[in-house]
Order: C-alpha cells, then structure tokens, then sequence
C-alpha cells in the first residue's frame, strides 16, 4: 500500500510538477504562482568516495528550484520515528550536490524541507526537530515542517489551490461505512468543480486534471476494495478518462446546438446555454451508465425525473 502514495506523489511531482508550488506556499509560507517557473531537480543522490566513486544511492521524493532556492518534499503514509533521521540525511545529500565555492573555501545550504504525512494521530507534531551539534559545541535546531493531509478541508484544498492533495484526501474515509456516502458525494463533486474552475482560469490544464483523477480513483478502488458502494460514489463524480472524454463531446455539441439557436436570441447566451446542457448531459450519462437509479440521478443534480428522463432520451 505505501509503495501506491509513494508511487503517486512521485509521479504527480514529475508529471505535474508545478503542483507542488502551493505545497510550498503552504509549508514555507512563501507566495508563488502555481504557473511559477520551477526546476525538478534529480532524486537520487550518490555517496561518493575520495576517488569520485559512487558508493551508495539515496532516492528522494521530490527536490524542486524555484529561482535560486531549494524545496524538497517528503511523502510519508503515517507518523515515523526515523523520519527525523532520513530527512536530514537527504536534506545534506542535497545541499552537497549543490555546494558553492567561496573564497574561504565551500558553503552548503540545506534545502527548504517539509513532510506530507497521509495519516497523522494526535500526538503527531507539527514539525520534525533534531538537535545538530558541531565539535566546538554549536547547536543547531534542524527543523521540518509537517502537512498533515487529513487536516485540509475541502474549502481549504480548492481555495489554497492545494490540489495535488486531492487523490489523498479519501483516506481520511478508508475505515469509514456507508453513513459517509452524501458526504464523499459533496466533497468530490466540490473538488471536481474546483478544477474545472481552475482549469478555466489557467491554473490546471487537462493533463493535470485527468491525472489528479485518476489517482483519486485507483486510491479509492483500493482502500474500498471490499466497498463497491463507496468506490463508484468516488467515481461517479470522479470519472476520469471516461467522464471527461463522454463530457467533452456533450460540451462540443451544446457548443453546436448553442451557436443555432444563438442566431434566434443572441450567440453568447445561447452558447452558455448549451455549454451548460452539455455539461450536464454528460453527467446524466455517466451516473446512469454507473446504474444509478434515475431518482438517484435527479437528486443528486438536483434535476426533476422528468428532465432526467427527457435527458436520456435524447442521447
């Protein structure tokens, strides 16, 4: 199971890098754009010996420039004791790679870390500490800041622009039953109305988007393995390539329908107008390919049967 969150943070963070810029924000308080310039700077770190050697690998999460100061982000399921111990190894792997000569000789910089814990109990910390001690008795307090996924709202993820949070965002549901339904029902249906808002505005575009979802459904067919109900509630607002590409095509032919009857009373309203029919239609379509019944379907698009019906109809 771990190896799936590992395996999904590290593909998000090299396919869609320019998500882990909110993170950032979010950790280290900073305020960059999501469409930022950003460098994703390699994960794996050698141990070399005094001949130029590599002795040993160490592999990292995620280690992004943006301008000329390094991030790096850490992924981890649940709390761990040693966390404290591999960070800042990683953190001086890191900071050697990117030694600087000065004219009294070299200066490393330790990067801007934080951790993402999936999973967090009450005693969790807000950050990791460790006491580093040279030989003429300086102290200093390494110190790493902790995301505690479960935490985030999903008013905070969509308003903070904290999507790459959102495949991760179901395990706070993965020992819950069926009473939570309606609530993972309007949590998703509002994180997927997020993104297309988002994607409208410029801040995602289709690739994040038909990524983003299709991690949220693999985490949900395998925490809800044993749940059929709970994993096609996910999918049913979380589509994916289906949704999106049956939704697409409804769009395109609302857009049609819309510019014909644009010429009775006016292109732009009658553009919206099919756009949003569209839209709808699509959705129409999926819940009832999902079987779902077609009371099921009004109410949750808020809709009377008779238009769902006449919506089926049609196409």
């Amino acid at each position: 199971m771990a190896q799936l969150f590992d395996d999904i943070f590290r593909t998000l963070c090299e396919k869609n890098p320019h998500l882990l810029i909110p993170l950032i924000n979010e950790a280290f308080r900073k305020n960059y754009p999501i469409t930022e310039k950003i460098e994703l700077l390699s994960g794996e770190h050698h141990i070399l010996s005094e001949h130029g050697k590599s002795l040993a690998e160490r592999i990292t999460d995620s280690a992004i420039r943006i301008g000329n100061k390094i991030y790096h982000l850490e992924c981890q399921s649940s709390p761990d004791g040693t966390m404290a111990l591999r960070m800042v190894e990683y953190d001086f792997h890191i900071a050697l790679e990117n030694v600087e000569k000065t004219s009294q000789g070299y200066r490393i910089r330790f990067p801007e870390s934080a951790v993402l814990y999936l999973r967090h109990g009450k005693t969790t910390p807000d950050e990791i500490q460790m006491e580093v001690v040279f030989p003429d008795n300086a102290t200093v307090t390494y110190r790493v800041p902790i995301i505690k996924v479960q935490q985030y709202t999903e008013d905070d993820i969509i308003g903070k622009q904290l999507y790459f949070l959102i495949p991760y965002a179901i395990m706070k549901y993965e020992h819950a039953g069926k009473e939570v339904l309606s609530k993972i029902s309007a949590e998703y249906e509002a994180f997927y109305r997020g993104m297309l808002d988002a994607r409208d505005e410029g801040l995602l575009n289709e690739y994040d988007m038909s990524n983003i979802i299709d991690f949220t459904n693999r985490l949900a067919s395998y925490l809800f393995e044993e749940n059929q109900e709970m994993k096609r509630e996910v999918n049913a607002v979380m589509g994916g390539e289906v949704l999106e590409t049956y939704a697409d095509r409804m769009i395109a032919k609302g857009r049609l329908e819309g510019e014909i009857e644009g010429e009775r009373k006016g292109r732009l309203e009658g553009e919206i107008e099919g756009e949003r029919r569209g839209r709808l239609e699509g959705k129409v379509a999926i819940l009832h390919e999902l079987d779902f019944t077609i009371d099921k379907i009004a109410e949750r698009l808020s809709l009377s049967v008779e238009q769902v019906k006449e919506i089926l109809e049609q196409i």
